[in-house]
């Protein structure tokens, strides 16, 4: 079964409104509430996690001027059997900010999943996206599942800065059934540069490193999924608060970043 889900989001008014949205069952759109600029959006994949063979498809796009968050509420799991797959594609517009938290992903004991990540962001435009993944709760026998993969491609303008793949299997992932933080941050704002993670990873095992000059890319170990969930956190509440994202607050401004890209 595949599901597909699509949301673009502008501003108008001095706001960040949602301009379409489209779910198929299970994926689910909800509108938060609006807050220091920045609209919040919460997108399900309702029912119990991703069973065997399959597919989600989601795509989300902000244009100029327009702050978005969008969030994940639950962790989901990964249900054992043939290879499910979930495949995020995301677009942000010059004056554009995304912040996109998806919810925990956890492997239970024989399953096989890929997360494909395609993000491009124009010159001026800001994204961070915060993933954690998670071996699974004891009684779902922890780091024994079959095999994940995980592609990303991240472009700024037309340059592909970043792409990769990691195949992981059961021997790969880190001893004590650690919590894994994996996040990218693009954009002339705060979380692009490597030292701004300094103090938010803490005593956490990883770092930040620079992306071609134009963002940064974490990977960092928690010994538990409440310590990484704390963590994004408080990464995220410092990006919401940060004086440099008052541009999504300025309709003046707004309007002129939109003026400049075209």
């Amino acid at each position: 079964m595949t599901s597909r889900a699509r949301i673009a989001l502008s501003r108008a008014a001095g706001r960040t409104r949602v301009v379409t949205a489209f779910a198929q069952a299970p994926q689910r759109w909800t509108v938060g509430s609006a807050a220091d600029g920045w609209l919040t959006v919460y997108h399900q994949f309702v029912g119990d996690g991703y069973f065997p063979g399959e597919r989600s498809i989601t795509r989300c796009e902000v244009g100029p001027g327009a702050c978005a968050r969008i969030e994940g509420p639950a962790a989901t799991p990964l249900r054992p059997g043939t290879a499910s797959l979930a495949a995020t594609k995301l677009r942000v517009a010059a004056g554009g900010a995304l912040v996109y938290r998806p919810g925990p992903l956890l492997p239970h004991a024989g399953s096989s999943h890929a997360a494909l990540l395609d993000a491009t962001v124009a010159a001026g435009g800001c994204l961070a996206v915060l993933q954690l993944w998670t071996p699974g709760r004891t009684a779902h026998e922890p780091g024994r599942f079959d095999r994940l993969v995980l592609r990303t491609r991240l472009a700024v303008e037309d340059a592909v800065i970043l792409e990769e793949q990691l195949d992981i299997r059961p021997p790969d992932w880190p001893a004590g059934d650690a919590v894994v933080l994996m996040a990218v941050a693009l954009g002339p704002w705060p979380p692009a540069e490597t030292a701004w993670w300094d103090d938010i990873l803490g005593p956490a095992d990883g770092a930040a490193s620079p992306l071609s000059g134009c963002g940064a890319i974490v990977r960092a170990l928690f010994p538990s999924l409440g310590a990484a969930a704390r963590c994004v956190d408080v990464a995220v509440g410092r990006i919401a608060a940060a004086p440099q994202m008052k541009i999504c607050s300025s309709p003046r401004k707004a309007l002129e970043t939109e003026a400049k890209a075209h």
